[in-house]
């Protein structure tokens, strides 16, 4: 007798597509098997779409959007392109044309079974306070007041992950010259934060930055969903990847630096603080 297996989702895009219909049939207030009977589909077969298990035909994508009350032509255009270019190995957006992917990060981070921040300049905003987190939105000119309180609920999510039930392990390397610009009550966090089992701080004497591929943040996400994927914050812009060998230079990269840390504890808080 044969033994039929249920697959991973099938490339990281089909994954994105798949949570982002989730997010439009939760919002529609639509389960699972209110929308399939709505539609007029198994179950199971709307499941596989939503868990990236299977490749959504374009007229599927058009009436499950149609069932849901989600006739944005902008949205439904850059689904229909999602969902075409499905094998494409990474995901690119820009928040600032639509309202899609806005929880992919929480998506993707939520599906971890460890992350690892490379953060030279700043601190990663899933280790900001409320607060801090807040004060720097309010700053930044590409962010319209108008989104700040989608985004900070966003980042009370992604944050939680830190210390849930089953949390994921965290290894965030920052540097000196981050640290410089953190106000003490974020320091303080910090150091509250590296107390957790799961959770490990280093950091980095800034010289290390002349290199110039050294100057930009990035993120390793392993996934269980899917296999590694690197986050690249472009200002008010994300790039995902899921490419093997750049995914191997970005591992290489963390274990040349590792060996030149030290460990964010209370010496360090004292020094910076």
């Amino acid at each position: 007798m044969t033994t039929h297996h249920r697959s991973p989702a099938t490339t990281l895009r089909t994954w994105i597509l798949g949570r982002e219909l989730r997010h439009l049939m939760t919002n529609a207030g639509h389960t699972n098997n209110t929308l399939a009977r709505h539609l007029g589909w198994l179950p199971s077969t709307l499941s596989r779409y939503l868990n990236g298990q299977r490749h959504i035909p374009p007229a599927d994508l058009v009436h499950l959007l149609i069932a849901c009350g989600h006739t944005n032509r902008s949205d439904r255009d850059q689904l229909l392109a999602l969902a075409a270019d499905h094998h494409t190995p990474h995901h690119w957006h820009d928040h600032h044309d639509t309202g899609l992917y806005a929880n992919t990060l929480y998506d993707l981070e939520h599906d971890c079974s460890a992350i690892t921040h490379y953060s030279p300049m700043a601190l990663p905003d899933i280790l900001h306070t409320p607060e801090h987190h807040r004060a720097l939105l309010a700053t930044t000119p590409l962010v319209p007041a108008d989104t700040i309180p989608a985004r900070l609920a966003t980042h009370r999510a992604r944050a939680a992950i830190l210390t849930g039930a089953a949390p994921p392990t965290v290894t965030v390397i920052l540097t000196d010259l981050a640290l410089h610009t953190t106000p003490q009550d974020q320091l303080r966090h910090l150091h509250t934060l590296a107390t957790h089992p799961n959770i490990t701080i280093h950091v980095l004497p800034h010289p290390h930055l002349a290199a110039p591929h050294l100057a930009a943040p990035f993120q390793l996400l392993h996934t269980t969903s899917r296999r590694t994927v690197l986050h690249l914050p472009l200002h008010n812009s994300h790039l995902y990847t899921e490419q093997p060998h750049t995914i191997r230079a970005y591992e290489t990269l963390l274990a040349h630096l590792h060996p030149h840390t030290h460990p964010f504890d209370h010496h360090t808080l004292r020094v910076f603080a």
